[in-house]
């Protein structure tokens, strides 16, 4: 299996039909036991009531429902003739009378170009249903990892605030009894005051996180104390899904232009207005209709006598040929705009998607700088300087210095795995966008027009 039909299948399997770029953000992958099952949790709830999902689904639903009415052929007509009516106005003794039932027998091609129009514009509704969902769910990734990187920050920071207390007590101790200076007390206050901000600075940011996937989930009270309930989960456990976060490597240029949604929907936009093409070439087609009714006359004794009557009619394209050939020329040239739109939107995929996708890979390769190993080693020797500071073996500077370079190394290694995630949720994202150039007019005209009903 090559490394495209891996990322489509992950994807796939991960975020629907739509979404074969790359694997879920690495948390619904890496993390082990309940947290997978959590964080699957968030994404159905997110699907399944957000508004503007629920919005593009009756979308889908109006325009499926558009599928049966579109060109049909029009009601039967009843239409009544009368002539040589009399003075008197008595309908009864007109000199003829007529009634006649009348339909269209042949649309031309109409119905079927009528039905293929209605089903371009339920195409496109899904594909913008399926893109809004990506891009919702690359949005939920990210928010996902950044929520749980800043409280695994936070609970870091506040690791080495304790620290800081423990070490003010003991230093305001020795400086009671004239063993310490106070200057010592104050590089300690100093320092837990600056831990205290950077605290605080952390919850503020995964607050954040949490009301905007709370949004995400919509109004539903229900829905939000669920989704409430499923982040509390994750929360207390946000070090070691952090820990165990990994990423999976770049997909190549080709998959995700091949995917991305501004290039499958310029796609759409390319068959809806041959679709619209085929229809107007349909309305210029020959229609036939034929009529049945009676008819009572006037005889040579003044009676009257009553008949059957036959009829048809057909049109006569023939008859307005320049307003036809410019109504073609038009859709033909509806049709050139959407397939040059579609090399724009390729052109512009590639060079978007490409970009992103560097970004995406410098930042797992600054994630990657911290080494497990290397870091775990780290954690280990805090321990060793403890007991060396409490035996007087390691100055409380140097302590200080320890403490604050190792709490600064996981903080970093903790912001540069959220700014991992954040680039693999923007590059997902990137190819779920709706950009304005593939709904201009044109495009739009050929892919959403109402067929007319004859």
């Amino acid at each position: 299996m090559t490394n495209r039909q891996r990322w489509r299948l992950l994807a796939s399997v991960i975020i629907g039909p739509m979404m074969a770029a790359a694997p879920q953000v690495a948390l619904g992958q890496a993390v082990a036991g309940p947290d997978s099952a959590a964080l699957a949790r968030v994404r159905d709830l997110i699907r399944q009531s957000n508004p503007e999902l629920e919005a593009r689904r009756a979308a889908v639903a109006a325009a499926e429902a558009r599928v049966p009415a579109a060109g049909v052929l029009g009601p039967a007509v009843l239409s009544a003739e009368v002539e040589e009516i009399p003075d008197g106005l008595d309908v009864t003794e007109a000199g003829s009378f007529r009634l006649d039932l009348s339909r269209e027998l042949s649309g031309g091609g109409r119905r079927a170009a009528s039905r293929a129009v209605a089903g371009q514009a339920v195409a496109r509704a899904r594909l913008e249903l399926a893109m809004v969902e990506r891009g919702l769910i690359a949005q939920a990734e990210g928010l996902l990892v950044h929520y749980l990187g800043s409280i695994a920050i936070a609970e870091r920071l506040s690791g080495q605030d304790s620290l800081l207390t423990r070490a003010e007590e003991g230093v305001t101790t020795r400086f009671a009894v004239g063993e310490s200076r106070y200057v010592d007390v104050l590089r300690l206050r100093a320092e837990r005051l600056r831990t205290r901000a950077e605290i605080a600075q952390s919850r503020s940011e995964a607050l954040r996180s949490r009301r905007i996937l709370t949004a995400l989930a919509g109004p539903s009270d229900s829905t939000v104390r669920r989704l409430t309930t499923t982040l509390d989960r994750l929360a207390g456990r946000a070090l070691a899904a952090m820990d165990a976060l990994t990423f999976p490597a770049g997909p190549s240029i080709d998959s995700l232009v091949a995917i991305s949604s501004p290039v499958q929907l310029s796609e759409v936009t390319v068959q809806a207005a041959v679709a619209d093409l085929r229809l107007t070439q349909a309305e210029q087609r020959t229609r036939v209709n034929a009529s049945v009714g009676i008819q009572r006359f006037g005889a040579e004794n003044g009676k009257h006598r009553v008949g059957p009557t036959l009829g048809a009619s057909i049109t006569l394209p023939f008859t307005a040929r320049g307003a036809a050939r410019a109504t073609r020329l038009a859709a033909e040239r509806n049709v050139l705009a959407a397939r040059a739109e579609q090399r724009a939107a390729l052109s512009q995929a590639r060079a978007f998607l490409g970009a992103a996708r560097d970004r995406y890979e410098a930042a797992v390769a600054n994630a990657a700088l911290f080494e497990a190993g290397l870091m775990r080693g780290v954690r280990e020797e805090r321990e060793n300087a403890l007991a060396s500071y409490r035996t007087g073996a390691l100055s409380l500077l140097e302590l200080l210095d320890f403490e604050r370079a190792l709490t600064q190394a996981e903080v970093s290694q903790n912001r540069s795995r959220i700014a991992a995630s954040e680039a693999l949720a923007n590059l997902l994202a990137g190819a779920a966008c709706i950009p304005d150039h593939t709904l201009s007019s044109k495009a739009r005209r050929g892919a959403s027009r109402d067929p007319p009903a004859h």
